[in-house]
């Protein structure tokens, strides 16, 4: 992971713009709010959550009788949580990294929007997922909005590719794509988009229990609803090294 790069993208003036572009617009309102009521959902009394990749602790802030914590590479979206959540801890630093004091100890570990899309390579990825199971408490939960390949690229492609003339099977584990705002001066590159199945099947390694929720309807230009994944019922510790 580019840890310098993604600072350098979310700076002071996107870290200030950020939730009114993609949390409080009238494009994403609707899937903010279904996420903050699928969070309540998952928080139970005396719940313990952090946040991965938190950015400007929109989130968090919407739960604050909870301990919570966030944990984010851009200090400029940490200044940004830090006045929306006073008192709550936030930490500067990689998702990547091996937290020993974490394991087993959060009731409910979420990513949101596609932050765990920054890694460079699947083997990053489960890291991350391996992290996420690690730092979750034996009765807690998991929870990831997907980047699903099939909505940004319009087409579906298959987690398991038919017809391949060579013994042995064809797996698509996702794309790589890119995203740009303002005349190229903002870009979000090389991210990684894994099937949705393969995302479900590093779960799996984890928990016992893995299912997808579908958001309300999105907007006209979607033509497939956004999906997130909630994974419960931890495999004991011996199955996570």
């Amino acid at each position: 992971m580019d840890q310098d790069s993604i600072k350098r993208l979310y700076d002071q003036s996107y870290a200030r713009t950020y939730n009114d572009k993609f949390l409080t617009s009238y494009l994403t309102t609707a899937d903010a709010v279904f996420e903050v009521q699928l969070l309540g959902n998952l928080l139970t009394p005396g719940a313990r959550w952090l946040d991965l990749a938190c950015g400007t602790g929109h989130f968090l802030s919407h739960f604050p009788d909870y301990e919570r914590a966030g944990l984010d590479l851009s200090p400029a979206m940490l200044e940004e949580a830090r006045q929306a959540n006073p008192g709550t801890p936030f930490h500067e630093g990689s998702y990547l990294t091996e937290r020993s004091e974490w394991h087993d100890h959060w009731d409910l570990v979420s990513c949101m929007w596609y932050a765990y899309g920054l890694v460079d390579s699947v083997r990053e990825l489960e890291t991350l997922v391996g992290n996420m199971a690690r730092w979750t408490s034996p009765r807690g939960s998991c929870f990831v909005p997907l980047s699903d390949p099939t909505l940004i690229t319009g087409h579906n492609i298959p987690f398991h590719q038919p017809g391949c003339p060579f013994p042995g099977e064809v797996t698509i584990t996702g794309i790589i794509w890119s995203y740009s705002e303002d005349h190229g001066s903002k870009v979000h590159a090389h991210q990684i988009a894994p099937n949705v199945e393969f995302m479900e099947s590093l779960f799996l390694r984890h928990f016992a229990n893995v299912r997808l929720v579908s958001y309300p309807p999105s907007p006209p230009n979607f033509t497939v609803a956004r999906r997130a994944l909630i994974a419960s019922q931890k495999r004991p510790t011996s199955a996570l090294a």
